[in-house]
């Protein structure tokens, strides 16, 4: 299973930025692992889905990132687990911080199209799991639970109740996805998730201080929230019913 990532980059001393070189050579080889392990487990349909439907994630999170005010942008390919997103600086609202979160899952579900146009064309099933790895990968990233997108797209609103709501909703989500990540034998990625998590609750704040949601932004990012699970759905369900 993949998982995603958007965080903004942590203070460091100025130091010289990799060469284009280095990080090309470096993304080909973090997706190339990718690419690998999830063929390994599941097929090269849903492996070229994998790294495509990571790329085009990243890509939603990129474009709001750099429109949001908060790049420049980058995307790094994790081997075995997914992608991540970094900005050079951390939203100045919380609201922004929900935007840049929900457009990875939201744009990531367009790289499902070429995968249904291809069955559509062939009528061949396999390029089917493609559009359902893809609609899960998406999906899953919505759990609140740190690392992944949901965190930081409901972990506001969450907040905006009380503090503590966010950290008891964070821990039982984390202990859900960690309980399936166990069951699924997807261990890596449950490590990841009970890291994450685990980093998040021993800190004071779950995310970089920012100003905080409006009544009207609290209700639009919890209409978004499940608005983009329920595109996550739609196209889970269109993959299983089309076989």
């Amino acid at each position: 299973m993949t998982v995603s990532d958007v965080s903004p980059l942590p203070e460091r001393p100025a130091q010289r930025e990799p060469s284009p070189g280095s990080s090309l050579v470096g993304a080909i080889i973090s997706s190339l692992l990718l690419a690998a392990w999830i063929g390994w487990q599941m097929g090269w349909v849903w492996a070229l889905a994998g790294v495509f439907g990571v790329l085009i994630h990243e890509l939603g999170h990129l474009a709001l990132i750099n429109a949001l005010g908060c790049g420049p942008g980058r995307i790094h390919f994790i081997p075995f687990l997914g992608g991540a997103a970094t900005m050079q600086r951390a939203p100045d609202t919380e609201f922004k911080g929900v935007l840049i979160a929900l457009a990875g899952p939201v744009v990531g579900l367009l790289a499902a199209i070429p995968f249904f146009l291809l069955f559509q064309q062939t009528s061949e099933p396999k390029w089917l799991g493609g559009v359902f790895f893809i609609g899960m990968i998406n999906l899953i990233n919505l759990a609140p639970a740190p690392p992944l997108d949901g965190s930081k797209a409901l972990g506001p609103a969450l907040a905006r109740i009380h503090p503590w709501v966010e950290k008891g909703a964070l821990a039982l989500v984390a202990l859900a996805v960690v309980a399936w990540a166990i069951w699924s034998r997807s261990y890596i990625f449950g490590l990841f998730v009970a890291l994450g998590t685990f980093g998040a609750l021993r800190t004071r704040a779950v995310r970089p201080e920012a100003n905080r949601l409006t009544v009207a932004q609290w209700l639009a990012s919890v209409g978004l929230w499940l608005t983009a699970l329920a595109l996550c759905l739609i196209v889970i369900v269109i993959a299983v019913k089309a076989r």
